[in-house]
């Protein structure tokens, strides 16, 4: 989601100029192109949130994993 989110959302952003809307001017979009408004911000913004939590995901997964049958880390 990183890797499509970030470089779609920067391209809709350089794409809107400096016409950047916020999800709650929704009802503000007139026209085909006023979606992209709206797009270029929440892309950008579930990118960066999946290019941060993805690395934790994965290092505790592999913590988890690698934990021995005795270790509370195990589990029931």
């Amino acid at each position: 989601m990183a890797v499509v989110g970030i470089p779609i959302g920067l391209f809709f952003w350089w794409a809107c100029g400096g016409d950047i809307r916020r999800c709650r001017d929704w009802r503000t979009v007139r026209g085909q192109a006023g979606p992209v408004t709206v797009a270029a911000p929440v892309l950008l913004r579930i990118g960066v949130l999946a290019l941060v939590l993805f690395p934790g995901a994965f290092g505790l997964h592999h913590l988890v994993d690698g934990a021995g049958y005795d270790s509370w880390l195990y589990g029931d």
